[in-house]
């Protein structure tokens, strides 16, 4: 995992510090608010049961519903109040109303009680009151229990809480974003080192720091710099020497091939003097006897292999002129139908007519095709057929071979068109080696691929040049 730079770092820290500073401020000042409304909220609701108890006196005293229930019912239309009971005291109910309203819920409780002594004591005599002892300056003559929801005052309480939420991430993003510019300027020519450090290691040897406005980082450009000039020159003579090398192996390697063509030149030549020696030796023997078969067939391996190894090696500078390439296929594939006649293999052509290409040369490229050309039927074993189409885009040429055989192994793809890779025993590994040598020289690809039912198909792509013409 990709550490974080120092510029990140800078912005994280500074931002987890504004951050914590605010919510911590926030949190605090929410806090008091909380408890500050919550205290007015209580001595509101409280002050309304007193004020109840206060009124609901007269009627406690001579159990007058009518006016118990109509100050309850005044009390009632304060929008947080859920319940309103009145009892007497020996904690009768009296009145009880009650509505439906969102909780949570708390209560409230006053004692309803007796004013101080006057003129209604003589009407009043008669009327059972609380002990005097326990209660000597008031009478309790009943209870007012309120019931009320504080959903109100949460409800306010969350939208202070999500304002200021808003609010300090809001602060902590400003905070941020200026000390991004600030922390930038002093961030960007280290950044900048790093960036041409990489681009370096790609390759590009010819990047430079340009120095920065602080010392430090100016000193550091300039040493940088330094060392990369010292890269250069090293790699220039390194280089030199590498080329030197390289020399000397492709003549090596040259030596090695000579050595192994030499060997494989060797062996038919071995037969052909073997075979000829049986023929003189009894010159009754008939054209169709095996030992002629043997001979005419190590004679065409080795002029197939001469010819591939002159081809590889000499592969010769391509005489580029305009051909028309329908005509130049339809030749090549009769050609090959000609030599490959007592095949079983049937050749299919889709080629349209007059294309023409003014960038080919026609004697490589036939040599080319008639390669791709003994590939697929070497691959169909004398069976199936082998599909040749040719068409012509806008920008490219395109040439598609497809066969029926056992289709190319994924481990061999890659090596396909190397020289000397080949997975039949008679083969030299040159032909489509040849063949790639020859397309690239044409600025085009040459590539393999399984068809999706059976088979492979090898496609040739060559881009067209501004005169290439489709005539009608």
């Amino acid at each position: 995992m990709k550490k974080a730079g120092i510029h990140l770092r800078l912005l994280l820290s500074v931002f987890a510090l504004i951050s914590a500073t605010t919510f911590t401020l926030g949190y605090a000042g929410i806090s008091i608010s909380r408890q500050f409304i919550q205290d007015r909220f209580e001595k509101r609701i409280a002050f309304l049961a007193k004020y109840l108890a206060l009124n609901a006196e007269l009627g406690v005293l001579i159990d007058n519903k009518g006016m118990l229930n109509k100050l309850a019912a005044n009390l009632m239309t304060e929008e947080d109040v859920a319940g309103v009971v009145i009892s007497d005291q020996n904690h009768q109910e009296i009145i009880a109303l009650s509505r439906e309203v969102p909780g949570p819920f708390s209560t409230v409780q006053k004692p309803v009680t007796l004013s101080e002594p006057g003129p209604y004591d003589e009407v009043f005599q008669g009327y059972p009151l609380s002990d005097p002892v326990s209660n000597p300056e008031k009478t309790a003559i009943g209870t007012v229990q309120i019931t009320y929801s504080t959903a109100y005052i949460e409800q306010i309480l969350t939208v202070m809480a999500e304002r200021f939420i808003w609010f300090s991430a809001g602060l902590a993003c400003l905070a941020g974003l200026i000390f991004y510019f600030l922390s930038r300027s002093m961030v960007k020519p280290v950044t900048q080192l790093a960036r041409v450090a990489r681009e370096v290691a790609d390759g590009d040897m010819a990047l430079r720091v340009r120095p920065g406005g602080l010392p430090e980082t100016r000193d550091l450009a300039k040493a940088f710099n330094a060392m990369l000039d010292s890269i250069k020159r090293n790699r220039d003579a390194l280089e030199d020497a590498y080329q030197e090398i390289i020399q000397q192996t492709t003549l090596a390697e040259m030596g090695k091939f000579s050595l192994m063509v030499a060997h494989e030149v060797k062996n038919p030549l071995s037969i052909i003097k073997s075979s000829l020696d049986v023929l003189k030796s009894d010159p009754s023997v008939s054209a169709d006897d095996p030992v002629i078969f043997y001979m005419e067939d190590e004679i065409e391996r080795l002029n197939r292999m001469i010819e591939d190894f002159l081809a590889f090696a000499r592969p010769g500078r391509p005489f580029f002129r305009q051909v028309d390439v329908s005509t130049l296929m339809a030749e090549i594939v009769e050609k090959f139908q000609l030599q490959n006649a007592g095949s079983n293999v049937t050749v299919r052509s889709d080629i349209p007519p007059r294309v023409y290409h003014d960038q080919m040369d026609p004697d490589m490229f036939s040599r080319v095709m008639t390669n791709i050309l003994k590939n697929a039927l070497e691959a169909n074993g004398d069976q199936g057929d082998v599909h040749i189409r040719l068409w012509s885009g806008e920008h490219m040429l395109r040439i598609e071979v497809a066969d029926l055989g056992e289709g190319i192994d994924e481990e061999c793809k890659d090596r396909l068109f190397e020289p000397f890779f080949t997975t039949r025993s008679k083969g030299t590994g040159l032909g489509l080696a040849y063949a790639s040598q020859v397309v690239q020289a044409h600025n085009g690809t040459i590539t393999a691929r399984n068809r999706s039912q059976k088979g492979a198909c090898f496609c040739v792509e060559i881009p067209l040049g501004r005169d290439l013409r489709t005539a009608e």
